[in-house]
């Protein structure tokens, strides 16, 4: 069973990791990246609501293209892009580098912009 957590809270302790204000050894980029990916999972599905469709249930991929059909394009296409460069980000692969925290940043930077525009 999973529980959501308010995409704010999500997107606040990754600027709290990214700041060093939370320790994490290693991987603090990483792991802020899964959190603001978390977040915008989140602001994705509140935004669908509000604009009246319930989509728990598809991928965030699906949820893409819905939000495509409801939403301003450069909402969606800020939040597709977001969330396509943070699922890279939060993937591990041995012949890639690991996300910077400036890239991260940017990255939460987006995810903040939407989260201040709902």
């Amino acid at each position: 069973m999973t529980t959501a957590t308010s995409p704010a809270i999500a997107l606040r302790s990754a600027e709290l990791l990214l700041d060093g204000s939370h320790g994490a050894a290693g991987g603090s980029a990483r792991l802020a990246a899964f959190l603001a990916s978390q977040a915008l999972e989140e602001l994705v599905v509140e935004r669908c609501v509000a604009l009246g469709i319930d989509i728990e249930r598809p991928s965030m991929r699906s949820r893409s293209v819905i939000l495509r059909s409801l939403d301003t394009p450069e909402r969606a296409d800020a939040a597709a892009m977001a969330w396509n460069r943070l699922s890279n980000a939060c993937h591990h692969h041995a012949y890639e580098l690991a996300p910077t925290v400036a890239e991260v940043r940017h990255l939460c930077g987006v995810v903040a912009v939407l989260l201040k525009s709902d």
